[in-house]
């Protein structure tokens, strides 16, 4: 299967969590639907370009890995609240934020696809960030590859399905402290309303990892690798979990 694979590094990223409001935690890792704006802001395609049920961007499969550790802080905001021209309110929350950030983003797809979203990205029609606005990304390097069958062990990814439904198999030294995995109903894309508003579609289970956390899937299929992962494996996001893994099984 082909694939188009890009290492990128940001010094500041963030991924809100959905439900959070006054303490705006993030993940670790893009979601599915960065994965896709990001692609979109390369072609320079508008809101509504990207999230058409036609659009063939909307078609890529995608993942990503973590390649370094980030650093972690807390930022503080102030919400003013606007009324006839005078401050109403403020109100304060807090927002994590991810420091000096490195993946490997990947998408598949048909070739010609591939091809023309690998020139987008060296020369993208909108900035790319990873998150907010102003959280802009370089990209290292970028490539074409054919990915081959890998092993079912994962760290510093996401995979599809909440890991406590999973049968999986967890193998570390109970000396070593690692972040647990978090689960997430994302969704995989939007529709946006009459109004221009987005709505979230294809709502999923998700379990990121931490780079510190191995976990292997027996029975895990499609999983993949490719040379430049030197040996590292994922599996694509937007793909349902096995019907047959439901259960739980840990070993240390």
């Amino acid at each position: 299967m082909d694939v188009l694979w890009l290492k990128v590094a940001a010094q500041v990223a963030s991924f809100r969590r959905p439900l959070d409001h006054n303490y705006q935690r993030t993940l670790l890792l893009p979601p599915p639907t960065t994965l896709l704006g990001l692609a979109g802001a390369a072609l320079g395609l508008s809101d509504r370009e990207l999230w058409d049920k036609n659009s063939a961007v909307r078609e890529l499969y995608l993942s990503v890995l973590a390649l370094q550790k980030p650093g972690m802080a807390r930022d503080m905001w102030t919400v003013m609240k606007i009324k006839n021209n005078r401050i109403t309110d403020r109100s304060p929350y807090f927002r994590e934020l991810l420091f000096f950030v490195r993946y490997v983003l990947i998408y598949g797809g048909p070739r010609k696809l591939l091809e023309d979203l690998r020139a987008a990205f060296a020369d993208p029609v909108y900035p790319l960030s990873l998150g907010r606005e102003d959280e802009l990304m370089t990209i290292e390097e970028i490539g074409l590859a054919e990915a081959v069958p890998g092993m079912a062990r994962f760290r510093g990814t996401i995979i599809p399905g909440d890991f406590r439904q999973l049968h999986f198999r967890l193998s570390l030294c109970p000396a070593v402290r690692f972040q647990p995995p978090v689960v997430e109903i994302l969704p995989l894309g939007f529709v946006l309303d009459e109004k221009g508003l987005r709505q979230p579609v294809a709502s999923v289970p998700l379990t990121f990892l931490s780079l510190d956390l191995e976990i292997e899937l027996p029975g895990r299929e499609p999983v993949f690798t490719f040379e430049a992962l030197e040996g590292r494996s994922f599996t694509w996001v937007n793909l349902p979990s096995s019907p047959n893994q439901t259960s739980l099984s840990l070993s240390i």
